[in-house]
């Protein structure tokens, strides 16, 4: 049986069930539509056809897959991203227009996205809360399904408002925006579990591109008396590989992270000490403060590689979709590195080691 796009079309029993279960409110047919289908219709014939080959010609499944991957992903890029061309003509003083649903390190890899896409513009970042996007691990989030509750939007404020190229920071209520940073959850050609840096995901969709290796945050350390390791991770993202007893003998550790976190990483390291940051800006100048950043990956690592502070990344072998990029970076995916890794940074970051130095093999 081979595969060809006309397939696609659906046929009267589709058409027939996929409007009746439309009629009796079931289904809403505008959310497949935003999903790249034609129809839920379409979606229905798509489902007879899996049952089809999965009797009668297994072997051309994968092929039927990469079809509607395929022509799902060009329908969602040309209905909602294709916007480059007229943007680049509106005056410098109108202003672009955005929204994002979380989570929070989400948001922080889309920034270098977001001002690119300004070029100059004024920018405004809508806000948009309570929906349910946490559901792909075993792991609870600590925002249970949400990507963004009130009260993380508020803690993510105070940082975002510190960038100055960000106009301005609300929650969204229906308004209509510029450039939708949610649809990279829609094309199925992205694969938000192994679909490499995240930060590309929205080059690839808008047409633009940064520097990734320098950084895009703006934020002044705290001032210390002595900096320290600081360290997160959170229940998601861990590498069953990683311990990371072995710091025991590096001293006081600074942890950032939930309560909940924290006591369990303390049964590993007693010596943690929590340090409960007011908001995200405290937060971030704590990283930007540290010796060096340990981290799974988690919102405060996409902090540490926004502002490029020496930082070793705890790689999750599910989902490796952070990538560190620059200067003073590691990833630790087997213990023995790990530890190799750490001690490279503890000479690295003592007082009298120079500024820079380059990436550990």
């Amino acid at each position: 049986m081979r595969v060809s796009k006309k397939i696609f079309r659906p046929s009267l029993l589709a058409s027939t069930l996929a409007s009746i279960w439309i009629r009796l409110g079931w289904v809403n047919d505008q959310k497949y539509k935003d999903n790249g289908w034609d129809s839920y219709a379409e979606k229905v014939q798509f489902k007879f056809l899996k049952l089809q080959f999965r009797l009668f010609s297994r072997k051309h499944m994968d092929q039927l897959e990469r079809m509607v991957n395929d022509v799902r992903s060009s329908r969602i890029f040309s209905r909602h991203c294709n916007k480059l061309e007229s943007d680049q003509h509106r005056p410098r003083t109108c202003e672009m227009t955005f929204k994002h649903s979380g989570n929070a390190g989400d948001i922080i890899y889309a920034l270098p996205a977001i001002r690119a896409l300004s070029n100059g513009h004024p920018s405004k970042l809508f806000l948009k809360l309570d929906v349910p996007i946490n559901s792909w691990s075993e792991k609870e989030h600590p925002l249970g399904k949400s990507g963004l509750t009130a009260e993380m939007a508020k803690f993510l404020q105070p940082l975002l408002e510190h960038q100055t190229w960000l106009s301005s920071i609300q929650l969204y209520n229906d308004e209509t925006v510029d450039y939708d940073l949610d649809i990279f959850r829609n094309v199925p050609n992205i694969n938000n579990v192994r679909g490499g840096n995240i930060a590309h995901w929205y080059f690839w969709l808008f047409a633009v591109s940064a520097d990734l290796s320098q950084p895009w945050l703006e934020i002044h350390p705290l001032p210390v008396a002595r900096k320290k390791i600081v360290l997160a991770r959170s229940s998601r993202y861990r590498n069953p590989s990683i311990n990371y007893a072995f710091l025991h003998a590096m001293g006081e550790v600074d942890f950032v992270g939930t309560r909940s976190e924290f006591i369990e990483m303390q049964q590993t390291l007693p010596q943690l000490r929590h340090v409960e940051c007011l908001d995200s800006l405290h937060l971030a100048r704590v990283i930007k403060s540290a010796r060096f950043f340990i981290g799974n990956q988690s919102f405060p690592y996409a902090i540490a590689e926004a502002v490029k502070v020496p930082r070793i990344l705890e790689v999750c072998p599910q989902c490796p979709n952070v990538i560190p990029t620059g200067g003073n970076a590691g990833e630790a995916f087997f213990q023995p590195n790990f530890e190799k890794l750490v001690r490279h940074f503890w000479e690295l970051t003592c007082p009298d080691a120079p500024v820079e130095r380059p990436n550990c093999d």
